[in-house]
């Protein structure tokens, strides 16, 4: 992507839609995913995926907003359901959020479906949805307003506050790491879409400048060993999958090859491009290690929650009787009555007389009846 396209993206407003496949009258499951649809101020689909409902997929889609949006909180979201994870945290971080109901989502879905596109039609309904929620904030069909925060998220804003930061960051820091490939490294971005990439990354860290590849021979040295011997150390370091890294070094050494060396950066710079490469680096990884210091907070107060009835629980309050299982006599029922003396202050606060075995109840003494009052 270009300067240029980054800058476009960065001005552009997006409107997000968050879809479930899960039918109406189930809530969500825990380990559930949602689909999310991303549109343009002028409705076009940019960007369609699906993300886990808990926080590490809350953190995904916050990169996806940012990235797209240009800064954390420039894009307005709509959900399905009330009763996710991430909606959740979406309400806790104040971001703006609609809810529709189902029937609201399946209009939106047929009436602002891209008839033009063969492949937006034959895409699973949740996609659909999806694509629909968006476009019906873009159309004005729907407002994103902040929601009250879940009282047991409450305590969660400043995280989510400093997760939005850091993700702002990040995004801040992969540009810059980019532009300085530009100038520095630039068959690194012949060979990495995303230098940003966990795995890319990790071989830039350890290959900062050509010259440890290309310079090999030079020294004695086949450039192949070189390779396979920064494959198996990040590999033990456990950076990725060795074959995915293996691929990695390999699109850099043949970018490389095909990249003409730049005559600014010569014998003397080398180091200093190499240091400069190295702490760009090391910027986005800081990024990514408080995120995920902050996502892990999230993912442990988040791991047992609590279900609140929401518009797709409310159903299940109620289970249905001749579908529980056999069990063992007396579990699964529940007394009329509670056994033994009631608790007093009530209709039926007086105990009960108890009579024998077949003789009648006696009769409770009664009060003196009233007496007239005497003649005047």
């Amino acid at each position: 992507m270009s300067r240029e396209e980054d800058d476009a993206v960065a001005l552009v407003r997006v409107y997000c839609g968050l879809a479930s496949a899960d039918p109406a009258d189930r809530s969500a499951p825990a380990g559930s995913t949602l689909t999310s649809a991303v549109v343009d101020d002028a409705g076009r689909l940019l960007h369609v995926c699906e993300i886990s409902d808990d926080p590490a997929g809350y953190a995904r889609l916050v990169t996806l907003l940012v990235e797209r949006s240009g800064g954390p909180s420039g894009a307005a979201i709509a959900a399905d359901s009330d009763d996710h994870t991430i909606t959740s945290l979406l309400s806790a971080a104040g971001r703006p959020l609609a809810i529709a109901d189902d029937d609201s989502v399946d209009d939106f879905a047929e009436r602002f479906a891209d008839d033009d596109s063969v492949e937006e039609m034959q895409s699973p309904p949740a996609v659909r949805r999806a694509v629909g929620l968006a476009r019906a904030l873009q159309a004005g069909a729907l407002s994103a307003v902040t929601l009250p925060a879940p009282r047991d998220l409450a305590g969660y804003k400043q995280v989510l506050a400093a997760h939005a930061a850091l993700t702002s960051g990040r995004h801040s820091a992969a540009v810059a790491l980019r532009e300085v490939l530009r100038e520095l490294y630039p068959a690194a971005l012949r060979a990495y879409p995303d230098p940003a990439d966990l795995i890319p990354l990790a071989v830039l860290d350890a290959l900062p400048e050509p010259g440890m590849l290309t310079d090999a021979v030079g020294r004695g040295r086949d450039a192949a060993v070189t390779a396979d011997a920064v494959v198996a150390q990040l590999a033990a370091d456990g950076m990725g999958d060795a074959d995915e890294i293996d691929e990695a070094v390999t699109a850099l050494r043949v970018a490389i090859s095909e990249t003409p060396r730049r005559s600014t950066v010569n014998r003397a710079l080398t180091s200093a491009a190499a240091e400069t490469i190295r702490q760009a680096v090391a910027s986005v990884r800081a990024c990514d290690a408080g995120c995920q210091a902050l996502v892990g907070a999230l993912h442990a107060r988040t791991a047992t929650p609590t279900q609140l009835p929401g518009r797709r629980s409310a159903d299940r309050l109620v289970e249905p009787i001749g579908e529980a299982p056999h069990a063992a006599p007396g579990a699964g029922l529940r007394a009329v009555r509670a056994v033994g003396p009631e608790p007093s202050g009530g209709r039926r606060s007086r105990p009960e007389p108890v009579g024998g075995s077949g003789a009648p109840p006696s009769p409770r003494p009664m009060a003196p009846p009233p007496v007239a009052p005497a003649p005047v």
